[in-house]
């Protein structure tokens, strides 16, 4: 399947106010959207088109030499800003602890 902008799994307005909703709205809409449009158009026409996002990424050197810095600048994107959304919570991840909160 292509890439494909995964939605929010919080409101726009859910990171507030650290992060106000606009910016996530424009973030997630506008940019990631841009990294997912582009890494299909990298990837059209390839065998890779279809394939998961993580397999690209593994294989990318087995892409058309024409084609590895689109898909590795914007399948690599698409993959951080899933990364991103997924890990950021509206509860947030407590204080620090350990060897980081030391550290800080």
């Amino acid at each position: 399947m292509p890439l494909q902008l995964p939605p929010l799994p919080y409101d726009y307005d859910a990171l507030e106010p650290t992060i106000d909703a606009e910016t996530m709205r424009l973030h997630h809409d506008k940019h990631h959207q841009a990294y997912v449009d582009n890494g299909n158009k990298a990837l059209e026409g390839t065998e890779w088109a279809d394939r998961p996002v993580e397999a690209i990424l593994a294989s990318i050197d087995l892409l058309p030499e024409d084609k590895q810095a689109a898909a590795r600048n914007n399948v690599g994107g698409h993959a951080n800003h899933t990364l991103f959304w997924e890990t950021m919570s509206p509860d947030g991840g407590g204080e620090p602890s350990g060897a980081l909160a030391d550290e800080i």
